[in-house]
């Protein structure tokens, strides 16, 4: 699930945040079965107070969320980490730390802020419903027992969960390498997924349709503990590589006056390439990639220039060939590309594209053993 969109609807310590579309379905859902539920325990309700009760519950359960996140977000910054942005979705919630954790001690205490911000919501929601009761009390009740659930359900020591994050800190602390604790959460992880994803089909089968929503979210868990582990690997992979180090020398620019038909047959199809450099005056005015290409009716490559399908200099993202590569790949993928030029001091010096990014990848993975990050002795 592509995490990276969203409407922001706030900005809190520098922090975004933002709603996916994915967390309408949530916010309906638990809204209709609420509504059900005010309106079968509460008779002289009518539905309009049902429905106005269960998008305030609903509303709360949202702000718990969100306070779930902050705690894990705010806790990383205190430790020097920056923190982009917060995105609510279907499954809850995540903080988008932009920084790997320095320490265990690190790790630990910013993912047990979570759980613990939970549990406390759910004893002071659980004290509020008792000392209000009624059906004010009720609606806090409800939202304690939601509190609590997210709390104790993030504790399980799969990974990502926060309890498997805690896992992974004291994995780390005891290994003092951070990949093989990774790989040990990920593995826990993967297999309390995969028991979630039992659990539901039994629990369809012989019971209910809800246990659906067990191998849903079974299904997510296991997507993500398998991608945050195969994300540190290629971090790894790409620890200290910068441009300069997987760049391939430039084509030479062909005139921006060449038509499409051209550009197909001299590079695309003769040479294999999907990114060609354009030129007017000795001058390069902008690049075409097979994308754009695409984007022009084939009848119309022989009558089209290039000139008028490219990408112009002034538009065109470019790094440095000091950049590392790991933040030209983030490059990438926000502008939706699949080659950078390096430019050095105004100057065309090479072509970055992510194929080759994706080569080094997979020859790291396959032929290096990652040496050990010493755990930090100092107190964080």
């Amino acid at each position: 699930m592509d995490l990276s969109s969203g409407l922001k609807i706030a900005t809190i310590r520098g922090i975004a945040i933002m709603v996916h579309w994915s967390w309408a379905l949530i916010f309906t859902l638990i809204t209709w079965t609420l509504v059900e539920y005010f309106d079968q325990r509460y008779e002289d309700w009518t539905t309009v107070q049902a429905g106005i009760a269960a998008a305030a519950t609903s509303f709360g359960f949202f702000l718990s969320v969100l306070l779930h996140e902050l705690s894990h977000a705010l806790l990383a910054q205190r430790y020097g980490m920056p923190v982009p942005s917060i995105t609510l979705f279907i499954f809850g919630g995540v903080s988008n730390i932009a920084a790997e954790m320095q320490s265990a001690k690190q790790e630990f205490f910013v993912a047990a802020a979570g759980p613990a911000m939970s549990l406390l919501l759910a004893f002071l929601l659980g004290g509020g419903a008792i000392l209000i009761g009624g059906e004010i009390g009720e609606v806090l009740l409800y939202l304690a027992t939601v509190n609590a659930l997210l709390g104790v359900f993030n504790l399980l020591p799969g990974f990502p969960l926060d309890g498997g994050r805690v896992f992974r800190s004291i994995m780390w602390a005891k290994t003092r390498d951070l990949t093989t604790a990774t790989r040990w959460a990920s593995r826990v992880g993967q297999g309390i997924a995969w028991i979630m994803i039992a659990v539901g089909i039994f629990v369809t089968v012989t019971y209910s349709f809800t246990g659906i929503w067990y191998v849903f979210i079974g299904w997510f868990l296991k997507d993500a503990a398998e991608a945050a582990y195969q994300q540190l690997l290629f971090d790894r992979a790409l620890d200290n590589v910068r441009a300069r180090d997987l760049m391939r020398a430039p084509s030479e620019p062909m005139p921006d006056s060449s038509s499409l038909q051209h550009i197909v047959d001299e590079r695309v199809l003769s040479r294999g390439e999907r990114c060609v450099l354009l030129e007017h005056g000795g001058s390069v005015s902008g690049l075409i990639t097979t994308t754009d290409l695409a984007k022009v009716a084939r009848e119309e490559w022989p009558t089209t220039s290039a000139r008028n399908a490219m990408i112009p200099t002034a538009q065109v993202a470019t790094v440095a060939p000091a950049t590392l590569v790991s933040d030209a790949v983030r490059t990438m993928a926000e502008r939706d590309v699949h080659q950078l030029p390096v430019i050095d001091e105004g100057r065309l010096v090479g072509m970055l594209t992510r194929g080759d990014v994706l080569n080094h990848i997979q020859t790291k993975l396959r032929f290096t053993d990652f040496p050990r990050k010493p755990q930090p002795t100092e107190g964080d």
